[in-house]
């Protein structure tokens, strides 16, 4: 958590930062945070290999991006749990975003094709660490590299996003495999060697259990290995809040984490920088950082 000096220099410098944070994807195993600058239209991807960030606690609606096309928010909303508002949602992507977590129809209602793709189940390993989630068909492996895991099987595939929901918390519970994992607990495995033998067989014990007790087929186990970080870690990283300054030499990324070392070993969340705003290589008022055009 911030101190109060820290935090009341935030506040006096959010106004002056020149980036507004757009979106953090990965593109096979290369991560891109894409911002454009503040008050004008220029979408570019900034450079991550340089650790001199800050990044505002205040968080506005990243409008409409499509491709290198961005329509800001005309309201300039703030935002907190989504990076959108509701209009620039409801125009863009979905009418309700709490259906994102928890969809109220098969599309028939919202007449959404998000909600009427086929999903999948699959089980992601952090390590031995395991849960289950769900995913559109087509985007399952991208999924899994944004979120870091080591392995991952699809257990399943549904016609639609509301019925896929369903079976993974039916499964979730009859299973006991949680829907989530503490991010701290993910990042503790950073300083041990993957344990693939660990892996392949509690494997083998969930599969044969889902597909006796579902009637389900489980594909084959599938590494995700080419992340980059040299790991293990001499000692797991501290999560550190997105808001504020972070500076140090770059370790690597994997999955939505950014791991640096700043005299402590730090991991910064870069799915939690999209909607704020961002200055890089220093503070504002030095030179602007080298852009990496899309």
């Amino acid at each position: 958590m911030f101190e109060t000096a820290d935090r009341l220099w935030l506040q006096q410098v959010e106004s002056s930062m020149r980036y507004h944070a757009l979106e953090f994807q990965w593109k096979k195993f290369k991560p891109r945070l894409t911002c454009v600058g503040r008050g004008g239209d220029d979408v570019f991807d900034i450079d991550l290999g340089q650790v001199d960030f800050v990044i505002s606690d205040a968080r506005e609606c990243v409008g409409c991006l499509d491709g290198n096309s961005h329509v800001s928010c005309p309201n300039q909303a703030s935002v907190t749990r989504f990076t959108q508002c509701t209009a620039c949602a409801s125009e863009s992507f979905i009418p309700f975003q709490e259906c994102v977590f928890e969809p109220k129809c098969d599309g028939d209602i919202c007449d959404m094709d998000f909600c009427r793709r086929e999903h999948v189940l699959y089980l992601a390993f952090y390590d031995t660490k395991v849960k289950i989630g769900m995913s559109s068909t087509r985007r399952v492996e991208r999924r899994l590299v944004e979120q870091g895991a080591d392995a991952f099987a699809v257990v399943g595939a549904f016609p639609t996003r509301r019925r896929a929901r369903e079976a993974e918390k039916q499964m979730s519970s009859r299973l006991r495999v949680p829907q989530a994992l503490r991010q701290e607990a993910v990042l503790s495995g950073f300083s041990r060697a993957v344990d693939a033998a660990g892996i392949e067989e509690r494997f083998r014990g969930l599969a044969s259990t889902i597909e006796d007790q579902f009637d389900l087929k489980v594909e084959r186990l599938r590494w995700l290995d080419a992340y980059p970080i040299d790991l293990p870690l001499d000692r797991p990283p501290r999560l550190r809040d997105a808001a504020g300054r972070h500076r140090g030499k770059l370790l690597g990324m994997k999955g939505k984490w950014l791991v640096y070392d700043s005299g402590s070993i730090n991991a910064l969340n870069l799915s939690d920088v999209p909607s704020r705003f961002v200055d890089a290589d220093g503070p504002p008022g030095t030179p602007a950082p080298r852009k990496i055009k899309k």
